[in-house]
């Protein structure tokens, strides 16, 4: 046997075994999706609601910024790079370096903000899908973890803390999507499945945490209800917004508030007129054009095969067969749709959050390197 021929069993037998460590607990879970709404009514494209122009802020200054917050005019936002940017009139004022004392830590390796909301005195709170709860501090440029995502809970000792919302001042409700396999291998655990998903409060001045909810199936993005006892929560994989009680007469119980979207769901966000919020979808499945995982919900024999390609090709074959036409949403706290908006080029792929400032929409993204901007968005709905 040549060198050549050699190289290339080698090389096969370290992708067999790295496949059959990594996929050693994949289990198999058939899960039945509601079909995906059709594009009528208020979820129809029209002349009127189509996107025509989108600009891009900050292009190729800023690396994967998957979350916006706006507040008196400026916008805070974080990156995959593990740097915090609050940005004025399209300039970045200042930076936070999440890593600047250990600088080995970069660009997924140590820190990734996700979700984030501001506080107060120019304070931010995030969620690091690595490292846990933190709040950064914009004048004094100071970081403080408040939560670890080392803390052992129900049986996982890696948490994924994702997004969240405020409940009251002091305490935040919080996602930990998939503990099982965390951020590192998150898309294995879209693949399998698994219903291991958490809700949590925490106190940002005690530490105080509790569980509220377990046994979700990918919950990602957070948004408070009003009535200030629940809060939605979007389920990634099973395309739905979830409604959680954390306290009351009905706390810890979960109820189906939207189903069938037509996309996968990430953030969603409270609008500036407070009577509605935003749904982001990573990918959109208008027509019910939906992503192979999806597809394939019934059939998880297929669905390993997809977590059994190299990585690269795994979040490939995450979004492939999507639909070209993709569409935000907007819904009202009753789970009615008030608007949408549609891109029948595809140029918005991957968003990750939508806020909005009253006249302009602001786009994030966790794989793109800028923020897409519609303007006075308003007058397309």
């Amino acid at each position: 046997m040549g060198m050549l021929s050699w190289s290339i069993f080698i090389a096969s037998l370290a992708f067999v075994i790295y496949v059959f460590i990594d996929l050693k607990d994949f289990e198999e879970y058939v899960v039945r999706l509601a079909p995906v709404r059709p594009s009528e009514g208020k979820l129809a494209r029209t002349a009127k609601n189509t996107i025509n122009n989108i600009e891009y802020v900050l292009k190729g200054e800023i690396v994967n910024p998957e979350c916006q917050v706006i507040h008196n005019g400026a916008i805070y936002t974080g990156s995959v790079t593990g740097h915090l940017y609050k940005i004025v009139n399209d300039k970045i004022v200042k930076v936070i370096d999440v890593s600047k004392d250990n600088p080995k830590c970069k660009y997924n390796l140590c820190s990734v903000p996700l979700g984030m909301r501001y506080w107060k005195d120019e304070k931010v709170v995030y969620a690091d899908a690595m490292l846990g709860i933190f709040v950064a501090d914009f004048k004094t440029g100071e970081i403080k973890q408040v939560f670890t995502s080392r803390t052992y809970i129900g049986g996982w000792t890696h948490l994924f803390p994702d997004d969240f919302d405020f409940i009251d001042e002091e305490t935040i409700i919080f996602t930990d999507m998939n503990p099982k396999c965390g951020f590192e291998r998150h898309i294995v655990c879209f693949f399998e499945y698994i219903k291991d998903g958490r809700v949590i409060t925490l106190n940002l001045n005690t530490g105080a945490w509790e569980v509220i909810a377990k046994d979700l199936l990918t919950p990602n993005g957070v948004v408070a209800h009003p009535d200030k006892q629940s809060a939605l929560v979007s389920s990634t994989s099973a395309s739905q917004i979830l409604r959680i009680f954390y306290k009351g007469p009905k706390k810890g119980q979960v109820e189906v508030f939207a189903d069938g979207l037509p996309g996968i769901p990430d953030n969603i966000r409270q609008s500036s007129s407070g009577k509605s919020f935003w749904i982001a979808f990573y990918e959109s499945s208008v027509n019910g054009e939906r992503p192979l995982y999806q597809r394939w919900s019934e059939y998880p024999k297929l669905r390993k095969l997809l977590a059994m390609l190299p990585e690269h090709f795994r979040y490939i074959s995450a979004t492939l067969f999507s639909s070209k036409e993709k569409v935000i949403i907007e819904m009202d706290f009753d789970g009615k749709i008030v608007s949408s908006l549609h891109d029948p080029e595809g140029r918005l792929s991957y968003v990750t959050n939508v806020v909005d400032d009253g006249k302009d929409l602001y786009i994030g993204s966790v794989s793109l390197p800028y923020i897409r901007r519609i303007r006075n968005f308003r007058n397309l709905s």
